[in-house]
């Protein structure tokens, strides 16, 4: 079974790990939320990035203001999660439900529990629905008998391979070359822009592509979905800058 964290806990990553990259303090976070009328201190701050503070939705929401405000940028409440891919709900907690099943009911869906949002093996694994629909395209290509379930595994594998292949080196002409990768094609329909316009707003956002800031973030020896997840983040950071320069 994958390793599993608690919300806190991964909150509590999320937090340090932005704070450290920004050259944050503790009190200026702090500082941040006692803005939106938090009675925060360096200490409380401190408990969330050792995930042990008491997240209630108001703290969800106050920590999104204050990263936010310190970051320049909109925070989701899925970002907080950072890039956790299996959480539990409470620490010590029995089965361990997959992170697309927090996110869907962060964006409204009904909070129910089913097989398929628990992870049960080490053969689980999570995809998208633009991901899925790719896998079983791919299968109606395989033709004259069913794939075997190693066969759709191996389908899986290879996408998620091709989505996050370490990138390019970063060209400062955008419009070089119209086809983009499949976390570029993916990124740019879900913000409603063209390849050459996503990748421009990459350079003026990080001087880089969108694959190699993931690269950067995650790390190189970093798992597919765990460079998916930064991506998502970065995809947001994308939509807020869009909005700033409006």
């Amino acid at each position: 079974m994958r390793e599993s964290e608690t919300i806190s806990a991964a909150v509590g990553a999320f937090v340090s790990q932005m704070r450290r990259e920004r050259g944050l303090t503790l009190d200026q976070i702090a500082r941040a939320a006692r803005s939106y009328g938090a009675s925060w201190s360096a200490s409380s701050v401190s408990n969330i990035e050792r995930g042990q503070a008491s997240l209630t939705l108001p703290t969800l929401l106050l920590l999104a203001l204050a990263l936010g405000d310190l970051l320049g940028r909109s925070l989701t409440l899925s970002a907080l999660l950072g890039d956790a891919e299996v959480l539990t709900l409470v620490s010590g907690g029995l089965n361990p439900v997959k992170r697309s099943w927090v996110d869907g009911v962060l964006r409204g869906a009904e909070v129910t529990t089913s097989f398929d949002n628990r992870v049960d093996s080490e053969s689980d694994y999570e995809m998208d629905d633009e991901l899925e629909d790719e896998v079983l395209r791919k299968m109606r290509e395989m033709r004259g008998r069913e794939a075997t379930d190693a066969e759709r595994y191996d389908q899986v594998s290879q996408l998620l391979d091709q989505s996050q292949m370490p990138p390019e080196p970063a060209t400062r002409n955008p419009t070089k070359g119209n086809a983009g990768s499949l976390a570029e094609e993916r990124a740019a329909k879900k913000l409603g822009i063209s390849i050459v316009r996503l990748r421009q707003l990459a350079l003026d956002l990080w001087t880089r592509s969108l694959e190699e800031e993931s690269f950067r973030r995650a790390g190189s020896d970093s798992a597919p979905q765990a460079r998916g997840r930064v991506t998502r983040v970065l995809v947001d950071e994308i939509r807020g800058f869009m909005k700033e320069a409006r």
